[in-house]
């Protein structure tokens, strides 16, 4: 799958990044974190990001020989 149709499979809008920082940029939600006092903070991640993080995800799948599908993170 090429970069460009792994993006398209994601809803993005402006924002910050979670895990670069750039500010201003086209990202999309990922998960959320709850801290011990109980707030909920929603992560999102740039193109950039989210193309590492998938990377990642596809290079876990195969070495736990698992399917890997494109375009659920933060599912």
């Amino acid at each position: 799958m090429t970069p460009d149709a792994l993006l398209a499979l994601y809803e993005w809008k402006a924002g910050t990044c979670f895990r670069c920082a750039q500010r201003d940029v086209h990202v999309t939600p990922i998960g959320h974190i709850r801290t011990p006092s109980g707030d909920t903070y929603n992560l999102t991640a740039c193109g950039v990001c989210v193309l590492e993080l998938e990377l990642e995800r596809q290079r876990y799948a195969d070495r736990r020989g698992l399917d890997y599908q494109p375009g659920s993170l933060g599912s």
